[in-house]
């Protein structure tokens, strides 16, 4: 294999545990205050505001970030404004960064096509047809996917939005069948292509028939014979009928500290009744949105039923809910800065200096495809990647640039799912899916950072992952 296509390898052939079922996203209709409305309870927390509607009280879930700070490490940073060496630009869509400039190195990164980053020196060794550069973190070779130069030529390629959560628009192939094109087709070829020939004579134009689950990113829209045709980040062509955008899914999770702490509550699937508990009676007292969070004071029981219950009496029952609880890392975690994953619960929590700083809702394995328990180490981490395989029942699925993934062991990875807003239930198909807020913020918490410009990078020795099931035993 060549070391071009193992670095291919690193961004396309890693994720075949993480897809899951989908939905269309829309926006979710929310209640406004009214002058009738009944009044708020005591010691209602401003974190989780509690509204007073017509129809009774309601527990607001909170709206993801909409917009987020570029950190130092995007592409759009990696050259400094001061500097004026010379620069390697990446002309191959992944393109290779070496660990050592010698025969047959090891790929430690990629860094996408149209972006440059600082050139710190020649380097020099065998196994580069031209020359070796050393480069931030590796080595490049400047006859292997770069050009260097004081400003080398610009290659076009959409670069991801690094002020969303979502580094590019996203659509679901809704229209079974739906052709993907190597470019936008001539008349002869889009008759060619709509009259389905035989496998072997297809036409050229024809890239793939997408019999199964598909998901693109999005680039340019371009007409041509046919109507639009929707460029993809990586290249191809889709025929805009055939696609269904997708928005941002909703799920963010909680910071934790100060007055904020676990354990957690968050509703899940959809919205719930809300009760009130006082002196042992329950009444109703409105509803608690979809992935309205709040901190739980108390857990009790009522007419056989469990609730968890608010420091200021207000409650959701047991079931509706997912709690994030406090853990003690098992023994083979050696840092007291760690993930921990509750498969039970479909929960995270990321803990700093031993200290819970944030958590969330997860979506791991489904049924026969089960997220790995024990303990990990994240190894590599990239911007994007895509990711593919084989369903039994459902055939094939492709995820284009599956956003902030964080690859722990073989192709198990913490990722942002942004073709579903269903998370607190299992549905991949062994990777961990959060929301894309969620995993952008996990991304840039965790160690270690990408060196700047890069979209890929095998980390090694990252921030430990602990996934436990304490129905199975573990603690």
């Amino acid at each position: 294999m060549t070391r071009l296509l193992i670095a291919l390898a690193l961004v396309a052939g890693l994720g075949a545990a993480a897809f899951g079922a989908w939905r269309v996203l829309t926006p979710s209709d929310s209640s406004s205050p009214s002058a009738n409305a009944v009044p708020l309870p005591p010691n209602a927390s401003e974190a989780e505001p509690v509204v007073a509607t017509e129809e009774g009280l309601r527990i607001e879930a909170p709206e993801p970030p909409q917009e987020w700070d570029v950190p130092d490490w995007a592409p759009q940073a990696a050259v400094p404004e001061d500097f004026d060496g010379s620069l390697a630009m990446a002309y191959q869509f992944a393109a290779p960064v070496f660990q050592r400039p010698r025969e047959d190195p090891a790929v430690v990164g990629i860094v996408r096509r149209g972006t440059a980053i600082p050139v710190q020196g020649r380097a020099f060794g065998p196994g580069c047809e031209r020359s070796w550069y050393e480069v931030d973190g590796g080595y490049v070779c400047s006859s292997e996917g770069f050009a260097v130069g004081p400003s080398p030529n610009e290659r076009p390629q959409r670069q991801p939005d690094m002020t969303s959560a979502m580094p590019f628009g996203y659509a679901m192939v809704s229209e079974r069948g739906a052709a993907k094109l190597y470019r936008p087709p001539l008349m002869q070829e889009l008759e060619d292509v709509a009259t389905g020939a035989h496998p072997a004579m297809e036409p050229e134009v024809l890239a793939l028939r997408m019999v199964g689950d598909y998901f693109v990113a999005r680039d340019t829209v371009e007409e041509a014979p046919g109507g639009e045709w929707q460029k993809t980040i990586r290249g191809h062509y889709v025929n805009r009928e055939a696609l269904e955008d997708l928005a941002m899914p909703t799920m963010v999770g909680a910071e934790l500290g100060g007055e904020r702490s676990l354990p957690m509550a968050f509703v899940f699937g959809e919205e719930r009744p809300l009760y009130r508990v006082a002196g042992g009676s329950l009444t109703e007292a409105g509803v608690a949105e979809k992935y309205a969070r709040f901190e739980v004071a108390d857990e009790v029981t009522l007419d056989g039923r469990a609730f968890v219950v608010r420091a200021d009496g207000l409650a959701v029952e047991r079931d509706s809910v997912r709690v994030a609880h406090p853990v003690t890392p098992d023994e083979r975690v050696e840092s007291d800065t760690f993930i921990h994953v509750d498969l039970d619960e479909q929960v995270l929590v990321a803990y700093q200096n031993g200290e819970p700083v944030y958590a969330t809702l997860v979506s791991s394995g489904k049924e026969g495809y089960d997220t790995p328990r024990g303990v990990f180490r994240i190894d590599k981490k990239f911007l994007s990647v895509t990711m593919s395989g084989e369903d039994p029942h459902d055939g094939p699925y492709e995820v284009e640039e599956v956003p902030w993934t964080m690859y722990y062991w073989e192709s198990y990875a913490l990722h942002g799912a942004y073709w579903h807003d269903d998370f607190g239930k299992v549905r991949s198909h062994g990777c961990t899916n959060l929301s894309p807020s969620d995993a952008r913020w996990l991304f840039e918490w965790s160690t270690p950072e990408l060196p700047a410009g890069w979209h890929g990078y095998n980390a090694r020795h990252g921030t430990w992952v602990q996934f436990s099931r304490e129905s199975e035993g573990d603690a």
